[in-house]
């Protein structure tokens, strides 16, 4: 009788399988994969293992910080400067307690090159103007706002090559198109 419990402990030690997958790496910005040459790009992700996360790597260098390491699930940040010209390919790199290693190589897009902002239509009625129009960009806009005086008002939009959009404005207002590398365009209106 006294030998069952140590059976059963034998057997279930047998199930435990080693952890032999990877962990996964995610990165969450930039946006798009996108970035203006020459400028500082904040790089932000983060890694997951069940057995835990040990080490997080950019281009060699160890960039998780050391209260997080251990943890199934870390995050991670740091800046990297741009060159003025030429592609740029950022290594991340992440090992698990098991010494199991994932990798994951980002290409990112220089784009200098601002969105553009297109106004098909535009209705006046009263004091307001009903704009129509998209905002076009050779990678992502990541946002379309409209500024109206010193407040800045966010239209709810959707993150693409090109975004339709509608907006009920004062004379005056602004259009500001961001996109994903940060370049910025805007468009008075009417």
């Amino acid at each position: 009788m006294h030998w069952r419990p140590l059976l059963l402990l034998f057997l279930l030690s047998a199930c435990a399988r080693p952890d032999a997958a990877p962990p996964e790496i995610s990165l969450v910005e930039p946006l798009g994969g996108a970035v203006a040459p020459g400028r500082e790009v904040r790089v932000q992700g983060y890694a997951f293992d069940p057995s835990g996360v040990v080490s997080v790597r950019a281009n060699g260098q160890e960039i998780l910080p050391s209260g997080e390491a251990g943890k199934r699930l870390v995050q991670f940040r740091f800046r990297l400067q741009a060159p003025a010209s030429g592609k740029v390919e950022l290594l991340l790199e992440a090992e698990d307690t098991q010494g199991n290693r994932a990798e994951r190589r980002v290409p990112l897009v220089l784009d200098a090159v601002p969105p553009r902002i297109v106004v098909e239509r535009v209705e006046r009625e009263g004091g307001l103007y009903r704009v129509y129009g998209r905002v076009e960009d050779n990678v992502q806009v990541d946002r379309v706002v409209v500024q109206v005086g010193g407040r800045y008002i966010p239209l709810s939009l959707p993150k693409g090559a090109t975004v339709a959009f509608s907006a009920e404005v004062p004379a005056g207002a602004v259009l500001l198109a961001v996109d994903a590398a940060g370049n910025r365009t805007s468009r008075r209106i009417p």
